[in-house]
C-alpha cells in the first residue's frame, strides 16, 4: 500500500479544514464530505475525505453538532484558518475611496471622527463596530488657553494633539496680566506632555512658579481637573447586528453582549489589552479569557497619531464570519483614521 508523506497529509487536511470553514461561513450549515466533494474538487475519494474530516475532528479542529452528519469548525479550527491568512486582502480601491468620502462629509472634530468610525465599521461589516478614544498616556497637550470672560470668571480651553478639545468655566477673580503670564508658563512647561504626565506635573510646576499667589495655585488645581476629566471612552455601533445573526439565539449570550455594551469600562478593559498591537489581531471566543465574548470573535488593530499608537478599533461578530474580509476592513479603516488624525493635526498647526 502506497504511503502518503506527512507533509502531503497535512496539506490535504489543511485544505479540507479551510474548505469546511469557508462553506460553513457561507451557509451556516454543518458541512458533510459530499458537499466538499461536489463543490471543492479535491480529486480525493469520498472515503478519503471522510477519513480526513474524522482526523480533523480528532485533532480538535472540527466537531459534530448534535446528530448531524456534517461538521462545523471549533474555536481551534477558526484559529488555524485565521493564521493561514498570511497576507490581508486589501479592500477594493472603490470601497476604500467610499470610506474616505464618508469621513470627509463629517466635521473635523475628533469626537465626530470616532463616532463615524464606529458606524462605518458596523455598516461595512454588518456586525458591531467600535473604536476607543485616544488614551491619556498617549495623548499629548497641544495648547492651553486661559481667557478672562468676566471680572470673576475664567474660561479654560485645553487642546490635545489628536484634536480633543475640553473647556471649563471657572469662578475666579484674577488679574489679566497674571493670567496671561500663567498661560504662557503652563504652555511652556506642559506642551508636548501626555495628559497623564501633565496631570501629575501641573501642580508641581505652579508651586515653583515665581508668582505664588493663592489664586494661581487655585487656578492650577482647576486646570488639573480639566486634564483629568479627559478620560478614555469607547464608541460602539451596531450591537443589534450581532444579535440578529441566526446562530446567536442563546439568551445568556445575548444578555452578556448587551451587558458588555452597557459596561463601557469593562469593554475598554477588554479591548485595551490590544493597545500596543500595531497589527490586526483576532480573538475567537474571547481568546478563552473573556466569558462575555465566548460565542463571538473580535477583530482589532490599533490606530496612531504619527508614530505613536493612541487607540484601538475593530469589530465584534459571530465566529462564523468572513475573517479575511473583516481583517482587511479593520486594517483599511485604521490606515484611514491615521491619515485623518495627521491631517487634522496639520490643520491645527496652520
Amino acid at each position: 500500500m502506497r504511503q502518503i508523506s506527512k507533509s502531503l497529509l497535512q496539506e490535504r487536511k489543511a485544505r479540507v479544514l479551510y474548505a469546511d470553514i469557508h462553506e460553513y461561513i457561507k451557509t451556516g450549515k454543518p458541512v458533510g464530505s459530499s458537499v466538499l466533494e461536489q463543490k471543492y474538487k479535491f480529486n480525493l475519494s469520498p472515503a478519503t475525505l471522510r477519513n480526513l474530516m474524522a482526523e480533523l475532528e480528532k485533532d480538535g479542529y472540527l466537531t459534530h453538532p448534535h446528530t448531524s452528519a456534517g461538521r462545523v469548525p471549533t474555536d481551534e479550527g477558526y484559529k488555524a484558518y485565521v493564521n493561514s491568512l498570511v497576507e490581508l486582502q486589501r479592500l477594493a480601491v472603490e470601497e476604500e475611496e467610499r470610506i474616505k468620502k464618508e469621513y470627509e462629509k463629517k466635521t473635523k472634530e475628533i469626537e465626530s471622527l470616532l463616532s463615524q468610525t464606529s458606524k462605518i465599521l458596523s455598516g461595512l461589516s454588518n456586525y458591531t463596530g467600535f473604536i476607543t478614544s485616544p488614551k491619556a498616556a498617549a495623548n499629548e497637550i497641544r495648547n492651553i488657553e486661559l481667557t478672562q470672560v468676566s471680572r470673576t470668571q475664567v474660561l479654560v480651553i485645553l487642546l490635545t494633539k489628536t484634536g480633543i478639545v475640553k473647556h471649563k468655566m471657572i469662578n475666579l477673580s484674577v488679574d489679566s496680566g497674571d493670567l496671561y503670564e500663567l498661560k504662557n508658563f503652563l504652555n511652556e512647561k506642559l506642551r508636548g506632555l501626555s495628559l497623564e504626565e501633565a496631570s501629575r506635573r501641573i501642580l508641581v510646576e505652579v508651586e515653583q512658579y515665581q508668582n505664588k499667589q493663592k489664586d494661581m495655585v487655585k487656578l492650577a488645581e482647576q486646570i488639573s481637573s480639566v486634564i483629568e476629566s479627559i478620560h478614555e471612552d469607547i464608541y460602539v455601533d451596531g450591537t443589534s447586528n450581532v444579535l440578529a445573526v441566526p446562530e446567536f439565539t442563546d439568551f445568556e449570550s445575548a444578555r452578556s453582549l448587551i451587558k458588555l455594551n452597557e459596561d463601557k469600562d469593562r469593554l475598554i478593559e477588554i479591548i485595551g489589552k490590544d493597545f500596543n498591537e500595531n497589527k490586526v489581531k483576532v480573538k475567537i471566543g474571547g481568546g478563552g479569557e473573556v466569558t462575555e465574548l465566548k460565542d463571538l470573535s473580535v477583530v482589532t488593530t490599533s490606530y496612531s497619531y504619527g508614530d505613536k499608537i493612541v487607540g484601538v478599533l475593530g469589530i465584534i461578530g459571530p465566529k462564523r464570519m468572513d475573517y479575511d474580509k473583516m481583517m482587511a476592513l479593520v486594517n483599511s479603516v485604521s490606515n484611514i483614521v491615521n491619515g485623518f488624525l495627521l491631517k487634522m493635526g496639520d490643520e491645527q498647526d496652520e
